[in-house]
């Protein structure tokens, strides 16, 4: 690279704010209003006694009523109807019943809102099993966590462990994929630590698609078992786990190496240091992604041809246009669980923790594309188990990009 490298990149941004009680008053609007209108109850003169006539009346303040969830109790009524003309003609009346739509988990309290709901607070809000025992109690249902925890393997068993499985399938035959890995402990483990894997399709991907993985090990067997003959590029951190992918282009993570030079500038270093100009080096290059964000891939893939000359260093990450300098996009993914983890601690055993990575899955996979994952899990828990009443429709129906989908979960 020939360019000089500026000490700072200075930008002039102007902001257009919108003032306190204007942001106040969009957000009142917004909502649903009733009005509560306070009258004399003796519409008397006080001094005089006599009647008094109304000449207005005015908005004095508003103000935002919180209104706790409450629960409420469905009962399914089946009708069964008789056939008249068929039961003079048989031996025993024709009975035809109306079909009643299938629980998600029969013989228990567990209806596909309530458990997604569950989900939503472990895995999205990071509420622990033993606050959400409380705050069920506080609302009237007295459900223990251990419930809750079969709430979670049972329904990832039955209904989420197939989605996830096709959204696998799409995955590896995506062109760019992102990985990481982050330690977990499960307390039926032999060794101290297992592992969580995380994949997820690329930033300029019409599919976006995050899976987690959970293993006992962070060996090159569960990359090569989970990735097989993957033939695209993948951005990883250079673990060598990777490098026993037989056919995957791997592009390498340049937010680790700038990192690296940071670590090692001396703190009255000079910029004829060799650690601050890979510094210098390192954010002139996210300096100049940055600005190309918004082009096409072949313009960006043009300009990284021109502006980072030196190919063998870059080699991989000037391949296509779409490929990015980091591997931030995994490490996001990592910190989702990572921010769990902090919460609920541990999972008892290994199904659960492979229950866990469906529903963290599921979740982050619908927020990718737009979706409320609550209302998404509540949409898989209600129409799955009832696939052969309701719609006979193919798995891929229900995948977070189909057009039903985004129609109902948004």
């Amino acid at each position: 690279m020939t360019e000089n490298v500026p000490d700072a990149a200075v930008q002039t941004i102007t902001y257009n704010r919108k003032t306190q009680r204007r942001k106040r008053a969009d957000l009142l609007a917004a909502l649903p209003a009733e009005e509560v209108h306070h009258e004399l109850g003796d519409k008397h003169c006080p001094d005089c006694h006599y009647e008094l006539i109304e000449i207005g009346k005015q908005s004095v303040r508003q103000e935002l009523l919180f209104i706790p969830a409450q629960l409420k109790r469905l009962d399914h009524i089946q009708h069964a109807y008789k056939c008249k003309y068929c039961s003079q003609r048989n031996l025993s009346d024709k009975i035809i019943k109306a079909a009643v739509p299938k629980a998600p988990l029969n013989h228990g309290l567990g209806s596909a809102s309530l458990i997604a709901h569950s989900l939503y607070q472990k895995y999205e809000m990071k509420v622990p099993d033993y606050r959400q025992e409380s705050d069920w109690k506080k609302m009237g249902l007295e459900v223990s966590r251990q419930m809750l925890n079969y709430w979670d393997l049972k329904s990832s068993q039955y209904y989420f462990k197939p989605v996830y499985d096709l959204l696998k399938q799409k995955l590896l035959m995506r062109p760019i994929l992102h990985a990481d890995e982050t330690y977990y402990t499960v307390l039926e483990s032999k060794t101290i630590k297992t592992y969580y894997w995380v994949f997820l399709s690329g930033k300029h991907d019409q599919y976006g698609i995050t899976l987690y993985h959970h293993d006992p090990s962070r060996s090159g067997k569960v990359a090569l078992n989970f990735l097989g003959n993957y033939p695209g590029y993948l951005h990883c951190d250079m673990w060598q786990a990777y490098e026993q992918l037989p056919k995957a282009t791997l592009v390498g993570c340049w937010a680790h190496v700038r990192r690296k030079f940071h670590e090692a500038v001396p703190q009255q270093a000079s910029e004829k240091s060799l650690a601050q100009k890979g510094l210098n080096y390192c954010n002139r290059m996210f300096y100049l992604e940055q600005t190309w964000e918004n082009l096409s891939k072949q313009e960006r893939y043009q300009l990284r041809q021109a502006k980072l000359k030196h190919q063998a260093t870059f080699e991989h990450v000037l391949l296509d246009g779409n490929l990015e300098l980091s591997n931030n996009k995994a490490e996001r993914a990592v910190k989702s669980l990572v921010m769990g983890r902090k919460n609920w601690l541990f999972s008892q055993s290994f199904e659960g923790a492979t229950a866990s990575g469906f529903i963290l899955s599921l979740i982050e996979t619908a927020k990718r594309n737009g979706l409320d994952p609550e209302k998404y899990l509540n949409y898989l828990l209600q129409k799955l188990p009832n696939e052969e009443i309701l719609d006979s429709e193919p798995l891929e129906a229900y995948l977070p990009w189909q057009e039903k989908i985004q129609v109902n979960c948004k």
